[in-house]
């Protein structure tokens, strides 16, 4: 298996994250809040058995994680006044570490998947609607009014990667916070106000992913996803409760200086949040989802695959295919336009699947 599993984030959710339907909204720890009872601590330690990464080369992480979004500024049932939301959020990492241990770069992004319905339980939210990136808004995300140092999100997080950088994983994870979850140290304070439990245990996480494929030093790192309202969505009826399914896949990659990639970490989760016929969410608080790498097997794809191969091991012959290729030619890959499957015959021996969505994510990097 290419990444380890992930274990139960201790914190799934920190308020500053979320942001509620429509014109978001965000709570940011500005020191003048009330703290935590008890102080907030990542709980991802780093692995004691490191990527072993050769001089030159560079180790690639990634990670990945997927939670329902609930209480004030998260999930909500439908009323006579209010449309209901269902609301997965989604956050990726990555990062490349060199022969020495430490985190050459670090990219972190965050999606949060939101889809609409009424008070009867019908879908208000049109299938195939994109779910925008935080870094992808931009000052769109609107927390920039909110913030007691007025910076967007996508701004305070850059001044983390860039904290980041430079250390190692030991380091970010010992990064000091106080009662509410927020960084003392007062360069990192200047930049980002933001709790960051989660953000610290996801790098955390990607560094204990890390692996040696192919990455050279002076190779630019990438993280980007693609996601939307998948169409096994449906609406609520009599009989049986109405899903607001996201599937969103993110991957890291990285390319050298002569534009081909020298390595890539693909993955896609699928959010699944049922509700009513009356309007009313029926998943419960606290649901996580697993990616379908770390699925593996139960993904169950094994007997529709006219190749008899699982997702994952799909995902990786296509990862491998991508290997010294421009980004330009994977996106030139002939496609089936009625099934959306590839009839590339080098790439078919491993992989008959949808690859739009990877292939999606290649292309965000130009």
């Amino acid at each position: 298996m290419k990444k380890l599993l992930a274990i139960a984030l201790a914190l799934v959710l920190c308020l500053g994250l979320l942001a509620a339907c429509g014109s978001p909204t965000v709570v940011i720890y500005d020191g003048a809040s009330t703290p935590a009872a008890d102080p907030v601590i990542p709980s991802e330690e780093p692995s004691s058995e490191p990527a072993d990464v050769p001089e030159g080369e560079l180790a690639l992480g990634f990670y990945m994680t997927a939670a329902y979004a609930s209480g004030h500024s998260g999930s909500s049932s439908a009323s006579a006044d209010a449309d209901g939301l269902a609301q997965a959020n989604v956050d990726i990492y990555a990062v490349t570490i060199n022969s020495e241990g430490v985190i050459v770069d670090c990219k972190i992004d965050a999606i949060q998947c939101k889809t609409n319905f009424d008070a009867s339980g019908a879908l208000l939210t049109e299938i195939g609607s994109q779910n925008l990136s935080k870094m992808e808004l931009d000052d769109a995300y609107a927390m920039r009014v909110a913030s007691s140092i007025e910076a967007e999100w996508d701004e305070q997080v850059r001044a983390l990667e860039e904290y980041c950088i430079g250390k190692t994983p030991a380091e970010v994870h010992g990064i000091a916070l106080d009662d509410g979850g927020v960084a003392t140290d007062a360069d990192l304070v200047a930049g980002i106000t933001m709790p960051l439990a989660n953000f610290i245990d996801g790098v955390v996480q990607a560094c204990n992913n890390a692996r040696v494929n192919g990455a050279q030093e002076g190779d630019t790192l990438y993280l980007h996803s693609d996601s939307y309202l998948s169409d096994s969505s449906s609406n609520a009826s009599a009989d049986a409760d109405g899903l607001a399914q996201n599937d969103t896949t993110a991957g890291a990659y990285t390319i050298a200086a002569d534009g081909t990639i020298t390595d890539i970490d693909l993955d896609c989760v699928q959010t699944k949040i049922n509700f009513n016929a009356n309007g009313e969410l029926t998943t419960a608080d606290g649901t996580t989802w697993t990616t379908k790498t770390d699925l593996e097997y139960d993904y169950n794809m094994l007997m529709a695959s006219p190749i008899e191969a699982e997702w994952f091991q799909q995902a990786e012959f296509f990862e491998d295919y991508c290997h010294g290729k421009t980004v330009a030619e994977v996106a030139g890959i002939s496609i089936d336009p009625e099934t959306n499957h590839p009839t590339e015959a080098d790439l078919i021996t491993g992989c008959t699947m949808n690859v739009n969505s990877f292939i999606a994510v290649l292309e965000k990097s130009a």
